[in-house]
């Protein structure tokens, strides 16, 4: 059988990368009757829809030892209570950013998540000391302006049929994704700091934070329930009586797995800058595809804040270099070895 190129994979990074974020926005989108005899209303379960991210990345585990059998006796020394903190990071974030979709379009979203590089550089250089050059505080200003405009357009020109909950203002959304980045980058940090030293595979590492936070997961979501903060029962009651939020839920499970796997295989026979280089298209892909599918409309002030989002992005990342700033092979951000957000 023919290897396949990694042409295929980055294909199917760019195409699962878009659908993460899309599928996330079309389940709040739907309505549905969350009891016998209650009247529908919107599928608003953030903490749900992160539970089935991590069930997503669990899914990477199962892919892992079928590709390499048992695990290999250098992890053995693995410390598995590190884990407490990334997953927990990752649960917040992912949570922050799944209940904001009700707020926002999924495209503006994912354009304000372009402000991870501005947290990953102020913790690379406190946390990691790590040296940061004249270029990587130009691609950082360009995204904090980016991700200004794009805010403004949110802010001041509301787009799209309008958010499921009108009486939230869209600064709150906002806030929520950025928030979520905080946690992401530490996330990053972390994983960097204190896992990478164990040399374990990262598909193996994805399909660990899964575990961890599937079970963390159960836990949480009880807990939820109990104090009625959200009901996981409503959840899946909606998921029985509706086709389009089954559909929506299972996608998305797949949809993170395929992400993950295809993002590691990336990495591993590309490199990081081309899985960079993904990850801004499918802004662009996300956007276009809720342009046609009429979940948002077109604004010149987006365009611009999402151009000079990925200039910055783009040369904080080396993709885009400035003959007139030095650049060092040793000061790579560590948005290139880190793991991709799951919302």
């Amino acid at each position: 059988m023919q290897t396949r190129t990694p042409y295929f994979y980055m294909g199917v990074m760019l195409i699962t990368g878009a659908c993460n974020t899309l599928l996330m926005k079309f389940l709040v989108m739907q309505v549905a009757s969350p009891a016998a005899g209650a009247s529908p209303r919107p599928f608003d379960y953030p903490f749900f829809q992160t539970m089935l991210m991590m069930l997503g990345e669990l899914m990477c585990l199962g892919v892992y030892f079928q590709s390499t059998g048992v695990s290999k006796g250098e992890n053995s020394n693995f410390p598995w209570w590190v884990m407490a903190v990334p997953v927990t990071c990752d649960w917040t974030a992912t949570t922050l950013v799944n209940a904001a979709y009700v707020i926002l379009p999924a495209s503006t979203i994912q354009m304000c998540r372009g402000c991870i590089v501005i947290f990953t550089c102020l913790f690379s250089v406190v946390f990691l000391g790590r040296r940061q050059q004249t270029f990587h505080y130009v691609g950082v200003a360009l995204v904090a302006l980016g991700i200004t405009i794009v805010s403004m357009q949110a802010l001041f020109e509301p787009s799209g049929p309008g958010p499921m909950k009108p009486n939230v203002a869209p600064w709150i959304g906002i806030a929520l994704v950025l928030a979520a980045q905080l946690f992401q980058s530490t996330m990053l940090v972390v994983d960097e700091r204190y896992l990478g030293k164990y040399h374990v595979p990262p598909l193996q590492m994805v399909g660990l934070e899964g575990l961890f936070g599937s079970i963390f997961g159960v836990f949480i979501l009880f807990s939820m329930q109990q104090v009625g903060f959200e009901s996981s029962t409503e959840a899946l009651y909606m998921m029985q009586s509706s086709k389009a939020v089954q559909f929506g839920c299972i996608a998305s499970m797949f949809s993170i797995a395929f992400f993950n796997w295809s993002g590691v295989t990336v990495t591993m026979t590309a490199s990081a800058v081309a899985r960079s280089t993904i990850d801004v298209s499918r802004t662009a892909l996300i956007w276009a595809v809720e342009l046609f599918m009429l979940w948002n409309t077109f604004s010149w002030l987006q365009l611009v804040g999402f151009v000079v989002l990925i200039a910055g992005t783009l040369i904080y990342n080396e993709l885009i270099t400035l003959p007139m700033l030095k650049h060092d092979e040793s000061s790579r951000g560590i948005l290139e070895n880190g793991k991709d957000c799951n919302a």
